[in-house]
């Protein structure tokens, strides 16, 4: 890509240790967040997608990033423009382009 001001990060969720009777141990597992990419940050304000249950939803952001990226629908994503964070949510749609070398996110 040309225009790739943000950076693309994926939530990463560690369960936490369990000890000999399956009971979790305090001060392990947790959240973090490991870079994908780099990517474009869009604002949505205007298209609409339909849910296979008949639902219309609007996405708020789309972001454009190269085609392999490691994310499906339903990751929880965000796009930090510096230390600041542009755009965060659940992926709805992930769309690759056949001819053109990126993907579409719509979160």
């Amino acid at each position: 890509m040309y225009y790739s001001p943000h950076i693309l990060q994926i939530k990463v969720i560690t369960p936490p240790d369990r000890d000999e009777y399956n009971r979790p141990i305090p001060g392990t597992g947790g959240e973090s967040w490991q870079d994908v990419c780099r990517c474009r940050c869009d604002d949505n304000t205007t298209k609409l997608f339909k849910s296979d249950n008949g639902e219309w939803y609007r996405p708020d952001y789309r972001v454009v990033c190269d085609r392999n990226v490691s994310v499906k629908a339903g990751d929880y994503v965000r796009c930090m423009d510096g230390d600041e964070v542009r755009g965060e949510g659940e992926v709805y749609i992930v769309k690759n382009m056949n001819y053109l070398c990126y993907s579409e996110l719509w979160m």
